[in-house]
């Protein structure tokens, strides 16, 4: 059974659809990346996936259950979300920050048990940031919070997770690091399902690849099988060259500049 999927889904905003059509299924185990150019509507699909927005019109099955049926204690027991933004920020420390994940776990008083505290350690100390434990989240640098986000996710669930751009506005260590966690976590069962910008970060950690254009699916499968040069072009709408990274064996996408492009054509 797939953990998640997508039947015939329209979903927008207001009477625009953003999402035309989308049939897709994410598999127990995978680390799905979810590509595409701007405006796409990878941020979409993720929130129809998510609960977060109802499809005008299709379906979307969580474990084969539809996920307009799952309350809204029972979803959040059943998969976690870093959305992109974090909204109304305040000063909680992180340690408080991460306990909230455990909120869908506990009782109407919120009282953590013994399990809650393992799980806030362990999601802390998975992370790296145990250390900033008493730090105040509004203190902290955005690699920092980001980690901290996704220590806030685990302690939350972390059999299936959903990302939308973990990765986005972080520098050459923090982007890496993050995505090591996310590999380990998939190495030991997690369901992952991100939206990532960085096409070459897709193809080194993910085990598939789903390419949005105008709403609709473009490409799907292995990074091996969809990232060759044509099809990323008229992804992208740009001219670039596919090569094999040396060390990993992964597909590798260089972008083609335009002013090498200009001196080509003279």
């Amino acid at each position: 059974m797939s953990v998640f999927e997508m039947k015939s889904v329209f979903a927008g905003y207001g009477d625009r659809n953003v999402l035309s059509g989308i049939n897709l299924h994410i598999e127990k185990g995978e680390f799905a990346a979810v590509i595409g150019p701007n405006g796409a509507g990878k941020s979409t699909l993720l929130k129809v996936m998510a609960g977060d927005l109802a499809p005008s019109s299709g379906e979307v099955l969580f474990n084969g259950r539809c996920v307009c049926e799952y309350g809204a204690r029972e979803i959040s027991r059943g998969f976690s979300v870093v959305h992109q933004f974090l909204d109304n920020v305040q000063a909680f420390t992180v340690r408080e920050f991460v306990g909230m994940g455990r909120f869908p776990h506990q009782g109407f008083l919120g009282i953590e048990s013994a399990d809650d505290c393992r799980e806030i350690e362990d999601a802390m100390e998975i992370t790296g940031v145990s250390g900033l434990s008493g730090r105040r989240i509004t203190d902290l640098s955005g690699g920092e919070l980001q980690l901290v986000r996704i220590a806030h996710s685990l302690a939350q669930n972390r059999d299936v997770i959903l990302l939308d751009e973990p990765v986005s506005h972080l520098d050459i260590m923090h982007s890496v690091g993050i995505m090591d966690i996310l590999h380990d976590l998939n190495a030991v069962g997690s369901t992952i399902i991100s939206v990532l910008h960085d096409i070459n970060l897709s193809s080194e950690y993910c085990s598939s690849i789903i390419g949005i254009k105008e709403g609709e699916v473009f490409l799907s499968g292995a990074p091996a099988d969809v990232l060759r040069y044509d099809l990323v072009e008229e992804l992208f709408g740009t001219v670039c060259t596919v090569n094999t990274n040396p060390i990993s064996g992964k597909p590798f996408v260089y972008p083609v500049p335009g002013h090498v492009r200009k001196s080509f054509a003279k």
